[in-house]
């Protein structure tokens, strides 16, 4: 009988160690999980140089690890804001360079309106570009100087003349007989001087 009882005193401790083990095990565990999440999570957060998708999906492994602890989740919020606000920047980002691309595309060079005017199909055509051109330019009287000679640095240029003469005069050539040597803007971007050569 009292070996019966010791055996059972016996397997009771032995279970109850084997008990607290485990748990020390699963503490230690749950601990490291923390710990790393932890780790993960201010990473996430300090590294905005990673897409909004890439931290995201950093973001969902960390939730997928079900862990229960009050700082976890409130860097996991924290995170997911960071997400969400880095998302709305990337998407204005990708608003603005579509609306510049689209704005390149539209936006014509002063050498796009001399080959309109130059090949335009009739009169009334060719003074709508000549409009249009006009508004590249500070005003219809900006200079429009041509070379005609060039020994070393020195230019010699053709009777002066002004952006709107010199856009009625390829109307009337039906050409460009001009290369564009140099476009001296203002602050605007607005064409002030307008450098030809022959």
């Amino acid at each position: 009988m009292i070996l019966l009882g010791m055996g059972t005193v016996l397997t009771t401790t032995s279970c109850k160690n084997k008990q607290k083990i485990a748990a020390e095990q699963a503490a230690a565990e749950k601990k490291r999980k923390i710990k790393k999440a932890t780790s993960d999570l201010q990473a996430v957060l300090n590294n905005t140089s990673m897409s909004a998708d890439e931290r995201q999906k950093r973001i969902d492994a960390i939730k997928a690890m079900n862990i229960d602890d009050p700082t976890v989740k409130d860097l996991i919020a924290q995170a997911e804001q960071s997400v969400r606000e880095q998302r709305i920047r990337e998407e204005e980002k990708r608003k603005e360079e579509a609306a510049k691309a689209e704005a390149s595309k539209k936006s014509k060079t002063i050498l796009d309106f001399f080959s309109e005017i130059a090949n335009a199909s009739d009169a009334n055509t060719a003074n709508a570009s000549i409009q249009n051109a006009l508004k590249l330019f500070t005003s219809p009287q900006a200079p429009v100087l041509i070379i005609i000679a060039q020994d070393g640095g020195e230019k010699d240029y053709d009777e002066p003349t002004t952006a709107e003469k010199y856009l009625n005069y390829v109307k009337d050539q039906k050409k460009m007989n001009h290369k564009v040597v140099s476009i001296g803007t203002d602050a605007n971007g607005k064409i002030k001087l307008l450098e030809l050569s022959n």
